[in-house]
């Protein structure tokens, strides 16, 4: 802000100032009148720079041809402007002196003909002003939600608004987004998300509080939101292991580290926060969401996982490489994947079986799928389910390691898997499992553990499995409405001829091998 020969002129600063000094006046106005501008009962016309009553005083004001109505509107507002922040005393001591001199016969507009560059970008301000107070208003009376494109200046100091009341509201307000986040979880335990899955949104949460340096919710501004989308790319891969929390900050913004997080966990990370911030303003902790202010990377195309072929097949399950079935610290290395190829079932439900789910009705065996313990987890309501034992597995001795397992007192079936809070029980099992595709040289991004399961679909289709039954085996919700309605549970003994069908001739000579040494008893003190 300056004068020069007795010109006043504003720069791009000085006119944000002038439009939030009235859109604050606009947005306490619909705060405090909402229920009345909604009712009809208030006319927002006089929020209007250029409303008829300024106008025709505009008009009134006019001292020759030249002058036009609405530009006489804006420097009657400018004057109105500089009396407020007079009579405020909040004027630095640079412009002091300026604005003391801008009384009511100060000429803000000399040439109305040829207005300078600042008073046509000060009339187009204004004017989206006027604009965002018509379509506020219309929107109130409709009931709609707000859906309007916003001059971007008009954008930027609503956005400064904003950040003021938040740090206002943080003298009075200071929650822990923590407990904030224990509501949100509720919320979506009580909609069947799992345990992992809701411990992912607290660790993305804990991650961007922590670069982001803030502990309460009401802190979080539009800048934090800008600067988390361009910050976040810089997240070094695992850094739990690498960084104590006090250096992640520096980390993050220096963008040093050379291994960074991949574009998909970036997203996870900036959705988790936007929805959580969504949440936190659905119950009143901030005033916005901060829609717009994230830039989210676009979707990647997503990995498809595929079947084994049967030459991959033959690599995995070679008597040459895969583990020995008598080494009890490999048990579960030999069973799993066995268990997968002739069950579909996931890996997780396998590593976290108990003895007690393994059962027997009659001739026919069947793992019994829960979540009825703590360690035990399930992905959806389908997964809760029977899957018959293959008569494969018990020809290889699964029934025999399950005996004997039981003798030595376990209560798990692969005991010596570790649990985390993570992947559970699968965690050890699918680094060695993804270290030995590595190893056999059929490692890629579409074939991995969860290959088998799509490998026991295509099996199950190619033995004339119906669909009805593949879904009550492998726990798929059938696409089919009826199927998902009426649907009722399949007879163990059917689902039991029907997962008899599944086979692997071109195997046979390789299992056949594996199972071909005789099981050796395994020492008792080896499972302590």
């Amino acid at each position: 802000m300056k004068i020069d020969n007795d010109s006043l002129i504003l720069d791009d600063t000085d006119i944000d100032k002038l439009v939030i000094h009235h859109l604050r006046l606009v947005e306490t106005t619909f705060e405090n009148k909402y229920d009345d501008i909604a009712n009809g009962d208030y006319d927002t016309g006089s929020l209007l720079i250029s409303s008829p009553y300024h106008l025709e005083q505009a008009k009134q004001e006019c001292k020759n041809p030249d002058e036009t109505p609405e530009l006489k509107c804006v420097e009657l507002y400018i004057k109105e402007y500089f009396a407020a922040i007079k009579n405020r005393r909040e004027t630095h001591h640079k412009t002091s002196s300026i604005i003391s001199r801008i009384d009511e016969d100060f000429v803000i507009i000399k040439d109305y003909a040829k207005p300078a560059e600042w008073i046509k970008n000060t009339n187009t301000a204004l004017k989206g002003v006027d604009k965002y107070v018509r379509d506020k208003t219309s929107d109130v009376l409709n009931d709609k939600a707000w859906n309007h494109n916003i001059n971007p200046r008009i954008k930027r100091c609503l956005k400064i608004i904003e950040d003021e009341k938040s740090k206002a509201l943080q003298e009075w307000y200071k929650t822990p987004w923590k407990k904030v986040f224990k509501e949100f979880a509720l919320i979506k335990k009580n909609n069947d998300i799992n345990d992992n899955s809701i411990r992912e949104y607290e660790v993305c949460l804990d991650t961007i509080f922590t670069i982001l340096e803030k502990e309460y919710v009401e802190t979080v501004t539009y800048d934090d939101c800008f600067n988390i989308s361009n910050w976040i790319h810089n997240l070094p891969k695992r850094w739990q292991t690498h960084y104590k929390k006090k250096d992640l900050v520096n980390a993050v913004k220096s963008g040093n580290d050379k291994v960074k997080i991949s574009k998909t966990t970036i997203k996870k990370y900036l959705q988790s926060f936007k929805e959580f911030l969504a949440f936190c303003k659905k119950r009143r902790y901030i005033r916005d969401n901060f829609n717009d202010d994230f830039n989210i990377p676009k979707r990647q195309e997503k990995i498809k996982i595929v079947e084994f072929t049967k030459d991959e097949l033959k690599t995995i399950f070679n008597s040459q490489t895969y583990p020995k079935q008598q080494q009890i610290d490999a048990a579960a290395r030999y069973w799993i994947p066995l268990i997968a190829l002739y069950t579909g079932m996931r890996l997780n439900e396998i590593c976290q079986l108990y003895c007690d789910d393994i059962k027997c009705d009659g001739r026919m065996w069947y793992f019994q799928l829960t979540d009825g313990r703590a360690d035990q987890h399930l992905k959806n309501k389908q997964s809760q389910r029977i899957v018959p034992i293959h008569p494969k597995l018990i020809e290889f001795g699964l029934i025999d390691y399950w005996q004997y397992i039981k003798k030595c007192k376990k209560d798990r079936l692969f005991f010596k898997l570790t649990y985390s809070k993570k992947n559970h029980y699968a965690h050890s099992i699918s680094i060695w499992f993804g270290r030995y595709l590595q190893k056999l040289k059929i490692k890629t991004r579409s074939k991995v553990f969860h290959s088998f399961r799509h490998t026991v679909k295509t099996y199950l289709r190619d033995c004339k499995v119906p669909l009805e039954y593949q879904n009550a085996i492998c726990g798929w919700s059938g696409n089919d409405m009826g199927q998902k309605v009426y649907a009722g549970k399949v007879p163990l003994k059917t689902l039991y001829e029907e997962i008899c069908k599944l086979d692997y001739p071109f195997l046979n000579e390789n299992l056949n091998k594996l199972n071909q040494k005789k099981r050796i008893k395994h020492k008792k003190q080896a499972l302590s």
